[in-house]
C-alpha cells in the first residue's frame, strides 16, 4: 500500500525560518517511509512552500502521485475576509476564491510540466465561507455557480473533490464550520459535467462534526453509497488533551498501537476506531489514503519525532490493512 503524506502539518517551517533543518526532515522522511506514494501538497494563497515553491517542488519525486490541498489558502484568506470562499453569497469573496482556484490550477501545471506526467491525481476544495458568522452568508447555488467555472478549466487529468470539514451544528461551537456532507453531495449531484467530481473524508474534521469517532464512519457511508467517495485522510483529534485541544482541528497524530514509539496517548485516532472505519469502506476503491499530522508542542518537536509520528501512522496502517 502506498500513502498520500501532508509532511507540511508535520515540517519544522509550520514554526521555524530554518531551511536546513526543513531539508534534513524532508530527506529523513523519505528515507523512513518507502510507502510515501505522494504528499498532500498545500496551497498557502500564493505559493506551495514558504520557501519558495520551487523549493517544494525540488524534493517532490517526479513519479509521486500527488493531491494539492485548497485549506492553507482558504483559511488564510477568512482570516482576513471571512466572506471569502466558493460558496458565498459575496460576489467580492466568491469571485476571490475562484481567483485562488485558478492560481492552484496553475501550480498543477506547473507540477506536470516539471515531472513530464500527470502528477496531481486530485485537488480538494472547501465549502467557504464558515457560518453562522455574522453578516455572512453562502449558499449551495453560490458554490454551483463557483464549480460550474472551475470544472470548466483543463486540471490535467486530476480529479476535483469537495474535503469535507466540520459542518455547524446547532449549539455546538465549530472549528471551520462548512456545509454539512449531505449537502455538498447534493451539489455535486447536480452538476452536469464530464468530469466526475468526489468528496475527500478527513477523519478528525468528521468526528469534530459530531463529537464521536461513528461520525467518520457514518460520513464514509453516505459518500460510498453515492459513488462520491474519492479519499480517506488520517488526522487525529482528542476529546480532553492538553495540547492539542478538546475536539480541535489540530491534526493529532495517532494514539499506540502494536509497539511504535511515537504516538500520542489521548488521541482517538486508536488501533479500534481506525480499525473499523477501514472495515466500513472498500479501501481498493479510494482513489487515496493517507495521513496528515501535526507534532506538539510545534516549536520544540524534534526532526527526529515529526519523522516518527509519520513513520509509525503508516506502520500501524500497515499492521491493520494486512490483517
Amino acid at each position: 500500500m502506498k500513502y498520500i503524506i501532508g509532511a507540511y502539518a508535520t515540517a519544522p517551517s509550520l514554526y521555524h525560518n530554518d531551511k536546513a533543518v526543513e531539508t534534513d526532515f524532508y530527506v529523513k522522511l523519505k528515507r523512513d517511509i518507502p510507502e510515501i506514494r505522494g504528499f498532500e501538497v498545500p496551497y498557502w494563497g500564493k505559493g506551495i512552500h514558504q520557501f519558495g515553491s520551487e523549493y517544494l517542488l525540488d524534493i517532490i519525486e517526479p513519479h509521486w502521485d500527488n493531491v494539492l490541498s485548497c485549506i492553507p489558502g482558504t483559511m488564510g484568506e477568512l482570516g482576513k475576509n471571512p466572506k471569502f470562499g466558493l460558496a458565498s453569497n459575496d460576489k467580492e469573496g466568491r469571485l476571490a476564491a475562484v481567483s485562488m482556484q485558478k492560481r492552484v490550477n496553475e501550480i498543477l501545471h506547473t507540477m506536470n510540466d516539471k515531472y513530464s506526467r500527470k502528477s496531481v491525481i486530485a485537488v480538494q476544495m472547501v465549502s467557504a465561507p464558515s457560518f453562522p458568522v455574522e453578516g455572512v452568508s453562502s449558499s449551495i447555488d453560490s458554490f454551483k455557480q463557483s464549480l460550474d467555472e472551475i470544472l470548466s478549466w483543463d486540471w490535467g487529468g486530476a480529479r476535483l473533490v469537495i474535503e469535507h470539514c466540520d459542518a455547524s451544528i446547532p449549539n455546538q461551537s465549530f472549528d471551520k464550520g462548512f456545509f454539512r456532507l449531505e449537502d455538498e453531495i447534493d451539489m455535486l449531484s447536480s452538476l452536469q459535467c464530464e468530469h466526475k467530481p468526489g468528496v475527500t473524508i478527513n477523519w478528525a474534521r468528521s468526528a469534530i462534526e459530531g463529537r464521536n469517532p461513528e461520525k467518520p464512519i457514518e460520513h464514509l457511508k453516505l459518500a460510498s453509497q453515492h459513488n462520491m467517495l474519492s479519499g480517506l485522510m488520517f488526522s487525529g483529534v482528542s476529546d480532553n488533551d492538553e495540547r492539542y485541544g478538546q475536539w480541535n482541528d489540530t491534526h493529532m497524530p495517532f494514539a499506540r498501537s502494536f509497539d511504535v514509539e511515537c504516538f500520542e496517548e489521548k488521541s482517538l485516532l486508536t488501533l479500534d476506531n481506525i480499525t473499523k472505519t477501514l472495515n466500513s469502506i472498500n479501501v481498493g476503491m479510494l482513489d487515496y489514503l493517507g495521513i496528515k499530522l501535526l507534532s506538539m508542542p510545534i516549536d520544540e518537536s524534534t526532526v527526529e519525532r515529526r519523522v516518527g509520528l509519520n513513520r509509525d501512522a503508516i506502520t500501524i496502517l500497515n499492521k491493520i490493512l494486512a490483517n
